[in-house]
């Protein structure tokens, strides 16, 4: 074998690309995988990114562990594995470590000093409820109140329209943030606004009713415009219910 390794780069176009200025293409990481390791060992990679390791590395049938940062970074892994999957049910099989898994330890990781972990729980909240299928806002300031986005059809002439995500962790709220989302809706000309809270909000669901619905063209539906969703719905199975995300 020559010491050089002659391999194409991921092209700007190819589906391959996930945006990360450091992605390695998978050819790469399959030949050092191969290379290196045989079907069944365990592969790690303790900064995996968008997880071109940890994803060769179930294609070729090892076992891996992967280690990230951010959550930013394992839910883009995670949908990463799914989409690439026959039946996707490769999730089935992956546990995730340090991420909460009950109330008492979503408190304890919204409440961290670091400002930069705290909006490790924005990023959580946002897309363990979407399954993944939000944009992240990365601003740190001023960001009018979108902590993310997703994007949906609105007709059949393949429009389509902002749904607006806003994260809080305060114990006790007022109506005002209800009006601030749907103020922030407006100005975005989006279709939905969900609210989404640490603690339950019951006054909230309540007042959320007065914003009235959005209607999607594409699959004639009703939509509540405000809506409201605390972690406790989140660990209940609750999930982000939207047209043609």
């Amino acid at each position: 074998m020559a010491d050089v390794w002659e391999l194409p780069i991921i092209a700007p176009s190819s589906k391959e690309r996930l945006g990360y200025p450091t992605q390695k293409p998978e050819a790469l990481l399959e030949r050092i995988i191969k290379a290196s390791s045989n079907e069944g060992d365990v592969i790690l990679d303790a900064c995996c990114g968008c997880g071109t390791t940890v994803a060769v590395s179930q294609k070729l049938n090892r076992q891996w562990i992967g280690i990230d940062i951010t959550y930013q970074s394992i839910s883009l892994i995670l949908k990463r594995l799914k989409n690439e999957s026959e039946d996707g049910k490769v999730l089935d099989n992956v546990e995730i470590s340090g991420v909460p898994r009950d109330f008492e330890s979503a408190i304890a990781l919204a409440n961290k000093s670091d400002d930069k972990t705290r909006k490790e729980f924005e990023k959580w909240m946002v897309l363990r409820y979407s399954d993944n299928q939000v944009i992240i806002n990365e601003k740190k300031g001023g960001d009018g109140g979108i902590d993310g986005i997703a994007y949906i059809t609105h007709n059949h002439e393949r429009e389509i329209k902002k749904v607006i995500f806003s994260v809080k962790s305060n114990v006790k709220l007022s109506p005002a943030v209800l009006r601030e989302l749907n103020g922030a809706v407006e100005r975005e000309n989006a279709a939905i606004g969900i609210l989404l809270t640490l603690y339950p909000m019951p006054n909230l669901v309540k007042d959320s009713n007065q914003y009235g619905l959005y209607f999607n063209e594409f699959n004639r539906r009703d939509y509540q415009k405000i809506q409201v969703v605390c972690v406790d719905d989140i660990f209940n199975g609750a999930f982000m219910v939207l047209p043609n995300v």
